[in-house]
């Protein structure tokens, strides 16, 4: 009865109940026991049962759960953040069944949680506000992660946030820019600037960016955010190997006016032109073996 009670007011408080803050501020709420009767055992199973970001909610309740939610995103060690088509995954209409869960206030956007590895989706029709949810998401579970895999369109994502704010406008100049391989450093004009307090991911031992051929092109766009990849994205006394996974499986059987795709040994030779702006941007020559490039 004792753990009952109290998942009735905590779902109440996340929900938030009227008749919640009228039961906190009545002298009937004193016969009602407190969150923190449980121990952090109880609670710990009981956060097993929520979604990914129901359990970031519960941050609000009070400090003993705040502290457990941090632990146990500080258990996480694997990161994973891509962009696919999420209703493949996940019906239309449906918020979760068991391995991934729906944001509530965001279809597009998905999630699978581990005890110690999280993967986030959002979907490849995505919008702004896609975007700056997804950044968001990233922001807090990759705080604390090992390893990180992001798609290329994502990695983007994170090195324009670096240095804006203007999530908005990114997404705009992304879209206008992505028929290209290239984009003149003058096109960028943000809103907003801002300098990098720090790597977004500060403690990542390796980092993998996925990418297929047509996306090498967003790869090409990093340096013209000034974000350095040292200093916005990761630390380089932590960093361990830095991978670019590039998928040729995928390719088209048609190339792109209409004519064969190009063979594996051409796109192979073709995406090291087409990388070297990335590669000056990440300092490859200085990573040295910590760097590679892969098919797949």
């Amino acid at each position: 009865m004792l753990v009952t009670d109290q998942l009735l007011r905590l779902f109440q408080f996340m929900n938030g109940k009227s008749q919640m803050r009228i039961a906190f501020g009545s002298k009937k709420s004193k016969k009602h026991p407190k969150f923190g009767n449980l121990p952090e055992n109880v609670w710990d199973k009981i956060l097993d049962f929520l979604p990914p970001l129901e359990v970031v909610k519960v941050r609000r309740v009070n400090k003993m759960l705040k502290t457990l939610v941090e632990k146990r995103k500080k258990r996480i060690l694997y990161a994973d953040f891509l962009r696919s088509d999420v209703f493949q995954l996940l019906p239309e209409g449906i918020s979760g069944d068991g391995e991934f869960f729906r944001h509530a206030k965001n279809s597009r956007l998905i999630f699978h949680e581990e005890k110690r590895s999280v993967l986030i989706i959002v979907d490849t029709h995505w919008s702004a506000s896609d975007a700056h949810k997804m950044l968001g998401a990233i922001k807090y579970f990759g705080e604390f992660a090992r390893t990180v895999t992001l798609d290329a369109s994502l990695a983007e994502l994170c090195v324009a946030a670096q240095s804006t704010s203007d999530i908005a406008y990114w997404f705009a100049y992304q879209s206008a820019s992505s028929p290209r391989r290239d984009a003149s450093p003058a096109t960028w004009q943000p809103r907003t600037q801002l300098i990098p307090t720090g790597p977004l991911f500060p403690r990542a031992t390796e980092l993998a960016i996925r990418a297929s051929v047509p996306q090498l092109s967003r790869l090409r766009r990093f340096a013209v955010y000034r974000s350095p990849l040292t200093r916005g994205i990761i630390d380089a006394a932590n960093l361990c190997a830095l991978r670019v996974v590039v998928a040729t499986a995928t390719q088209p059987q048609r190339g792109e006016y209409g004519g064969p795709a190009p063979r594996r040994q051409v796109i192979v030779r073709s995406s090291h032109k087409i990388l070297a702006p990335f590669l000056r941007w990440a300092q490859a020559q200085r990573l040295g073996h910590r760097f590679s490039v892969q098919f797949v």
